[in-house]
């Protein structure tokens, strides 16, 4: 009797921590699939979606300084993106976010009104 074992690649999926910055909540993750799953099963709880994207880059980014400004310009929320997903909590008014990769800011200055999602789409060059 033969045993065959059959290798495949091992995927680790680590759990989306949800963390907290001066009573923001937020999320970030989705480095690979199994991530991103998990990441899609907390998004209901977040009414700020972004995603992350490099065109200089083949697959997913991390390591983008993400900066979420209020109305009155306060800095709510500034931290490393874990993933190309990046999940805030916030309440609805007018938010400025910024976003920081290998050294290109991209900005959105977006509503979020009722009982809405706000999604936001960052595409760095570089």
């Amino acid at each position: 009797m033969a045993f065959f074992c059959i290798q495949s690649p091992l995927v680790l999926a680590v759990e989306p921590e949800i963390l907290e910055y001066r009573g923001v909540k937020y999320v970030s993750g989705g480095m690979n699939e199994a991530e991103r799953k998990k990441m899609d099963k907390l998004a209901s709880r977040f009414p700020m979606h972004m995603v992350l994207t490099s065109t200089a880059v083949d697959g997913p980014i991390e390591g983008a300084l993400v900066t979420v400004k209020n109305l009155s310009g306060d800095v709510i929320l500034q931290e490393e993106s874990q993933g190309p997903l990046f999940f805030v909590e916030v309440v609805g008014g007018r938010y400025t976010v910024e976003a920081t990769y290998n050294g290109q800011t991209l900005t959105e200055t977006k509503d979020l009104t009722g009982r809405r999602y706000l999604r936001l789409r960052f595409k760095f060059a570089e």
